[in-house]
């Protein structure tokens, strides 16, 4: 097959295939004000019915109007939305505070223990100091009572 051939076969299909896509209308209401300039929306056949929405005036910034019904829709839907935000914002808030009261419940706890631990080791120091205050004065009884006994054996 030639190129030429192989062009013409090329630009069959792609006819073929802009054909059937231009069938198929891909800008919906809403998209329409999303375009931006430098995107053409796709234009149905004048044998497409007008969709319900859309309003064949234009108003003054040349943009489709849309039916009150269309907006009421979108209105619901936009407060569905808020009111699911809102619930998910004080589930949010919930989960913080409970989140900052176990927070405070750890370092009371932590305080806690570190208090209870400092008395602990003050307790063991004092039991220390006694002990080592018994065992000098049972070195010393010893030394006295070794004493007495080598002058009584002497």
């Amino acid at each position: 097959m030639s190129v030429s051939g192989m062009t013409e076969d090329f630009n069959h299909h792609s006819t073929r295939v802009r054909r059937r896509r231009r069938h198929k209308t891909t800008v919906t209401n809403i998209n329409v004000f999303a375009l931006g300039a430098g995107v053409e929306p796709v234009q149905p056949e004048a044998s497409a019915v007008p969709v319900a929405a859309e309003v064949e005036d234009e108003d003054l910034f040349g943009e489709r109007v849309v039916s009150s019904e269309w907006l009421e829709r979108r209105a619901k839907r936009l407060e569905k939305q808020e009111h699911e935000i809102k619930e998910r914002v004080l589930d949010l808030e919930r989960r913080e505070a409970e989140l900052d009261e176990r927070e405070a419940r750890f370092e009371a706890d932590m305080y806690l223990r570190e208090d209870e631990v400092e008395a602990r080791e003050e307790h063991l120091r004092a039991l220390e100091a006694r002990l080592g205050q018994k065992e000098s004065d049972l070195g010393t009884f010893v030394a006295r009572v070794q004493g007495g006994l080598l002058a009584d054996a002497g």
